[in-house]
């Protein structure tokens, strides 16, 4: 059997190659890393009549705008991650401190009564009931502010 010089440098090429293109195909199935997701719409009910001045006014000193979801009020500054029946999830640049404050508020505010409720530097968890309406209130560090989840529902 006569050797051809470089086949077998053509054969890897080759083998390479195909490796290469089954393991880039493979990844067209993968699903994104990250789940994250800004929504396009959101309800008109968030925040439409807010002042033009609001930006300069510290939330503690705005009136409170309802969310269609909860009976809680929608912190501000804040970005709406998700907006469901019974269900608001925001974000916000402010510190766990700053938001659980605003919050303590609200619920004192409100009339609700806490069921429970436990805070740390770093995250709040609080739960509350107000008639025959319960509300979970989660507050909690992320990488560049607060996370903050409102849930309610019947009791």
């Amino acid at each position: 059997m006569k050797k051809i010089p470089g086949a077998g440098l053509v054969g890897l090429l080759a083998v390479t190659i195909l490796v290469v293109g089954l393991v880039a195909g493979c990844g067209s199935k993968t699903t994104p890393t990250s789940t994250k997701t800004s929504p396009l719409t959101t309800s008109p009910t968030i925040s439409t009549s807010t002042p033009a001045s609001s930006s300069a006014v510290s939330p503690a000193q705005t009136t409170p705008t309802q969310s269609g979801s909860t009976t809680l009020p929608k912190y501000e500054p804040s970005s709406v991650v998700s907006d469901t029946p019974g269900s608001l999830q925001l974000t916000s640049p402010d510190s766990v401190q700053k938001v659980t404050a605003f919050y303590d508020k609200a619920l004192t505010q409100g009339g609700w009564n806490i069921v429970s409720s436990s805070k740390t530097a770093y995250s709040t968890n609080i739960t509350a009931r107000r008639g025959s309406t319960g509300t979970t209130l989660s507050i909690s560090v992320t990488g560049s502010g607060t996370y903050i989840s409102l849930t309610t529902y019947p009791v």
